[in-house]
């Protein structure tokens, strides 16, 4: 039995060797691009400083037109006073388009948007470039939204959150799902002018299905000490557009998938180019 423990471990110990049982650069525009790596980490690869700059994406809360802060006393669409205490959504960066519309690099790159952050690393453009397009997504792809966030370094989006932004529910991924949108706080629902104890709104939405379609975002390209920055707006009202949270106020999308789904329509409109 030692004999035998012996020569696995050796085996894969060789197959390790032969194809990268560890993280690496998955970006083939990188110099030290690994097409063996087991996944990829972005902080690993590295780039001819000569031709590209890094990303930075600047992030611009907003709602209704304002700036977005959570605690700050606002009104759905229907008259009710609210306040958010938790928002955050996944959004996947797909694609740089150039100006005849073709995909240059689609290196899917993952964001936890929250509204206490504004700028976020997007990946690395050519050092000519004055304008792009980008093609945003809100929700995680059906791949990656069945694996184990414990796969995935602490610092990656799709690591585990605290509080959390993955549902677990049992022992087979298939039943796994990441948070897409949260949205939580307080809502005035008898309308006294007041928060009162259990007057709240939950919306909480996930699974395959509930993705927002792709939206390319036309960005100038904004060159500050050897990084690109581009800018877009996040339009959080945009996400309870049309719900009347007095009467809508709950969902973890299964329970509630009419409302789940104008969630999911809603963000559709979520990220818009920045004015």
């Amino acid at each position: 039995m030692i004999l035998k423990n012996i020569r696995i471990f050796l085996a894969l110990a060789s197959f390790c060797l032969l194809f990268s049982c560890k993280e690496g650069c998955l970006d083939p525009t990188a110099t030290n691009y690994n097409p063996n790596a087991r996944k990829s980490n972005d902080e690993l690869c590295q780039y001819d400083s000569s031709s590209k700059n890094p990303v930075n994406l600047e992030v611009f809360h907003l709602f209704n037109g304002n700036n977005f802060s959570l605690d700050s006393i606002y009104y759905d669409d229907f008259g009710t006073m609210i306040k958010f205490n938790r928002a955050k959504a996944y959004v996947s960066k797909n694609c740089f388009f150039n100006s005849s519309n073709s995909c240059f690099d689609d290196t899917i790159k993952y964001l936890l948007f929250d509204p206490t952050i504004s700028n976020y690393f997007i990946g690395y453009l050519k050092k000519d470039l004055n304008n792009i397009s980008v093609e945003f997504q809100v929700g995680v792809d059906s791949i990656s939204n069945h694996t184990d966030p414990a796969s995935y370094q602490s610092e990656d989006p799709l690591s585990y959150q605290t509080p959390s932004m993955h549902w677990q529910m049992g022992s087979n991924p298939i039943d796994w799902s990441y948070l897409f949108v949260v949205v939580e706080g307080f809502a005035d629902l008898n309308t006294n002018g007041a928060f009162d104890a259990g007057e709240i709104f939950v919306f909480h939405l996930g699974g395959d299905n509930f993705r927002s379609n792709p939206k390319n975002i036309s960005c100038d390209v904004s060159e500050f000490s050897n990084e690109f920055k581009i800018k877009v707006n996040l339009n959080w009202s945009k996400i309870i557009e049309d719900i009347d949270i007095k009467n809508e106020n709950f969902t973890h999308t299964m329970d509630n998938i009419p409302l789940a789904t104008k969630i999911a329509n809603n963000s559709n409109n979520f990220i818009s180019e920045y004015q």
